[in-house]
């Protein structure tokens, strides 16, 4: 039973029971006080209590930088990502202690970041926000009454950017890097990842099955895949480097190198990802199924892969004639 304890014009309510710390509140009137205590037994008795008092004093700042320090333990690839969005979180909520740190308060932080951001980073910065606070809730002993829920903006991610006329070309003769034209060649004819093609070792390819195995990919799924025969020409001179990476570029420069090739040969709206969406595509174009598209490509959902699969009409139509 509670203890209503007399506080001057208030009163002070005192809850002792057994398995629970004890629990105590002031109010103004001693009817509050009474219905409070009562709601709280009984949400003890029934199992139903949840001890908030440790989500009281945390910040949300203090969480992203343990969500920091956890994924580093889990050895993520995007730290330097998880990071730099962290910084941005913290500028508007980190000062909120967990318990503050509500449904409403993310939809406003959506809203305002969605005037000066896409919709993919608030994508991207809700999913650190939430994945911090379910951790903390399931793995680091805070206990919340209720765990906000927010809908996050739609993205559409889709591009349908293809290499036209002789902007390949263009871009190889703009760009002075051989180990950067090299890529973009690669690029296109393996469908592989920026960072993919950066790992590649000559002990990852056969050559005589004309195979190259990806042993450290983007789902964490190691796959091999075949090689065409401009593949094997570009991969050949570079064989050299038996016993390290072949392309000794950091992905950083790929990109703005691209960037630049694109920028001196007056194309626009190109991205070096593009090229995995080229090379996607014109796999499709030679005949190859679905199935065997996704063995190269490592999409494990096959749904992706209708994106990518923007036949040319006029292709199509040779096969109907």
């Amino acid at each position: 039973m509670a203890t209503l304890i007399p506080s001057g014009s208030k009163t002070k309510a005192v809850i002792r029971k057994q398995g629970y710390p004890t629990k105590c509140k002031t109010f103004t009137k001693r009817s509050d006080a009474l219905v409070w205590a009562k709601k709280t037994e009984s949400e003890m008795e029934r199992g139903l209590y949840i001890d908030n008092t440790k989500a009281k004093f945390v910040t949300l700042e203090t969480l992203l930088d343990q969500y920091y320090q956890y994924c580093q333990s889990k050895q993520l690839k995007a730290l330097k990502f998880i990071k730099a969005h962290s910084r941005i979180i913290k500028r508007h909520l980190g000062q909120l202690k967990l318990v503050e740190v509500n449904s409403y308060q993310l939809a406003c932080y959506r809203d305002k970041r969605l005037e000066t951001v896409s919709a993919a980073t608030v994508k991207i910065e809700l999913g650190i926000v939430t994945r911090t606070i379910k951790l903390a809730v399931t793995e680091w002993g805070y206990r919340l009454n209720e765990t906000p829920s927010i809908e996050f903006p739609k993205v559409n991610n889709a591009r349908h950017r293809r290499l036209v006329r002789d902007e390949m070309s263009i871009i190889l003769k703009a760009i002075s890097n051989k180990e950067v034209r090299v890529l973009i060649e690669l690029a296109i004819e393996t469908a592989m990842r920026r960072g993919e093609l950066l790992n590649i070792k000559y002990e990852h390819i056969d050559w005589i099955k004309r195979t190259l195995t990806i042993p450290d990919t983007k789902t964490n799924v190691a796959r091999t895949i075949p090689l065409t025969n401009r593949a094997l020409e570009l991969l050949k001179p570079l064989s050299s480097k038996a016993n390290d990476r072949l392309f000794s570029l950091k992905p950083d420069s790929v990109s703005q190198a691209f960037s630049r090739g694109c920028a001196m040969g007056g194309i626009t709206d190109l991205r070096f990802h593009d090229l995995r969406h080229e090379g996607t595509t014109r796999f499709f174009e030679m005949g190859l199924n679905v199935m065997e598209v996704a063995t190269i490509t490592g999409h494990k959902d096959l749904k992706m892969l209708n994106r990518y699969t923007h036949l040319k009409a006029e292709n199509i139509a040779l096969k109907l004639a």
